[in-house]
């Protein structure tokens, strides 16, 4: 592991439509619904690190509403924005911040929650990608690794894994990742996928992978109801 950095930052990536969540997005965007009197959001920002110095929401649908809830500081850091005009993918979403981004910074999901030791060790690697074990499951996005344990891919189609890893949507990047290609998801998806991207990259330098402690997929409403047990343990 190399030293954590200081004054990194955290680009949050909020703008989809959270279908599967509807009715409850009709009028508010996923990654604001709200749980145990604090919205999906503000339970991430609560959980990143002390070296996390600027904030950078990516937001879409409805993304008045997060803008309008944040301003321009969160508890003494500095909050951006960048809108993602078309909803092109986790990578098209990291793209539209590049401008605002310099050196080493943390990725998160909008809609997922994670456990605050396992950001901070992410960000003791110049690149990581966190990772959840898991056995007899069917899932996509499976995670391939190589013999050291560092990322090689990822297989998106959906199939039965009876052991292996699920990407959790936390990053620790560079800037350098902006000099390759966007890598489309594959199949009939026309999104760019920042995994498939970030894995172009880790042919060329190491990636690890970070095994997650703790993590939660927000996917519907049911989902709000594990958040409650998550935030509380």
């Amino acid at each position: 592991m190399m030293q954590a950095e200081q004054n990194i930052q955290a680009v949050i990536l909020a703008a989809g439509k959270g279908a599967r969540m509807l009715p409850l997005t009709e009028t508010r965007p996923k990654p604001m619904q709200e749980v145990c009197g604090k919205n999906l959001i503000e339970w991430k920002l609560e959980a990143l690190p002390g070296t996390v110095t600027e904030i950078i929401l990516v937001i879409g649908y409805q993304g008045e509403q997060i803008r309008d809830f944040f301003g321009d500081t969160w508890k003494g850091r500095p909050v951006r924005y960048v809108v993602q005009h078309e909803l092109n993918g986790t990578a098209g979403a990291l793209w539209a911040a590049r401008d605002l981004l310099r050196g080493r910074f943390l990725v998160l999901m909008g809609d997922d929650l994670y456990a605050p030791e396992d950001i901070l060790r992410m960000t003791g690697y110049r690149f990581a990608i966190g990772a959840q074990e898991i056995w007899n499951k069917e899932a996509g996005g499976e995670m391939i690794a190589n013999p050291d344990g560092t990322f090689a891919g990822i297989h998106e189609q959906k199939h039965f894994i009876g052991h292996g890893f699920m990407n959790t949507g936390l990053y620790m990047l560079s800037h350098e990742l902006f000099d390759y290609d966007l890598v489309p998801v594959g199949g009939s998806s026309l999104e760019f996928g920042l995994p498939h991207t970030f894995a172009v990259l880790a042919k060329k330098m190491p990636v690890m992978m970070v095994r997650a402690t703790k993590w939660l997929q927000v996917t519907t409403p049911e989902d709000l109801k594990r958040v409650r047990d998550f935030v509380r343990a």
